[in-house]
């Protein structure tokens, strides 16, 4: 789905991808938005439009996408990102044997763009000291390779540009996806223009107009304005749908599907999509979208 924000995001992955020159610094861009905005899903599927080419000699790698898992070092990093590459001994070897071979193999794939997901679990680990060593250890990397990078994650990823000028002072482009809103305009006409988008894939599904401002407004309480619920939402709402003599998608349907994925045993007065919701947002303790630590 080509949302506005996402054809931009987009462009700018294709030209920091398309960079090739063996004697400047290559460009870089750190990534960032709360949970459910789309990043993941974006850049699998950017790595996935770009697959491994077969030659005789190697396998080229155009994108090497990888996505860190909880309390990540150095050496876990480089674990993980040979093992992306196709390393059969990924998880061989000292750290600094480790960052060798994993520089030798990007050159030797001919890797043009690295992206590395969920790096905010650089900042989870530790101190100041661990948040140091990962920064430096990336920056050695980026320098190292002189290929394009990507570090993705929540907004407190920017810590680690925070802590290391030199690392900073790479990675100058810092794009942030936003959550949907309906404020100020520009804004709502772009959430009205993803729901129409959503609108189009339900084909023959007789359904109320959910990209009118009126629905927009109840998908942005509802949702919060992140993807990965509007999608969430959506999808059970079909399925529901279609468990009636006549298919339709309604309000009835948008509300019963909220308390199943969104908000279970939302009461009325708290669901989007019914008569008696109160226009309140759904961040009092409890509800989905309280203020969550693990988001900043």
């Amino acid at each position: 789905m080509r949302f506005p924000h996402v054809q931009r995001i987009l462009t700018s992955l294709d030209r920091i991808h398309s960079y090739h020159c063996i004697n400047e610094e290559a460009d870089h861009i750190m990534l960032v938005g709360e949970s459910g905005v789309g990043k993941s899903t974006l850049l699998a599927m950017y790595a996935n439009k770009h697959p491994p080419i077969e030659h005789e000699e190697f396998t080229e790698v155009p994108v090497l996408y990888a996505a860190l898992g909880p309390s990540p070092t150095p050496k876990t990093l480089a674990h993980t990102l040979l093992k992306a590459l196709g390393d059969q001994k990924w998880y061989m070897g000292r750290e600094i044997e480790l960052s060798a071979r994993l520089v030798f193999l990007i050159k030797q794939c001919h890797v043009r763009l690295v992206i590395i997901d969920e790096a905010n679990h650089l900042i989870d680990r530790g101190g100041e000291k661990t948040l140091h060593t990962a920064a430096d250890w990336i920056k050695r990397l980026v320098d190292a390779t002189r290929v394009s990078f990507v570090l993705a994650g929540i907004p407190r990823t920017t810590r680690l540009l925070d802590t290391n000028d030199q690392l900073r002072d790479r990675f100058r482009e810092v794009i942030e996806i936003e959550r949907l809103s309906i404020d100020p305009k520009p804004a709502a006409l772009e959430f009205c223009s993803a729901l129409r988008t959503f609108k189009r894939y339900l084909k023959d599904l007789p359904t109320i107009d959910i990209s009118s401002s009126d629905v927009t407004s109840l998908f942005a309480f509802a949702t919060d304005g992140r993807l990965r619920d509007i999608r969430r939402l959506l999808v059970r709402a079909v399925e529901l749908a279609y468990e009636q003599p006549s298919p339709k998608l309604t309000d009835l349907i948008l509300a019963e599907s909220f308390r199943q994925v969104i908000y279970p045993c939302a009461p009325d007065d708290r669901n989007p999509f019914h008569k008696t919701f109160d226009k309140t947002p759904l961040v009092r303790i409890g509800e989905p979208f309280a203020s969550d630590k693990e988001s900043k």
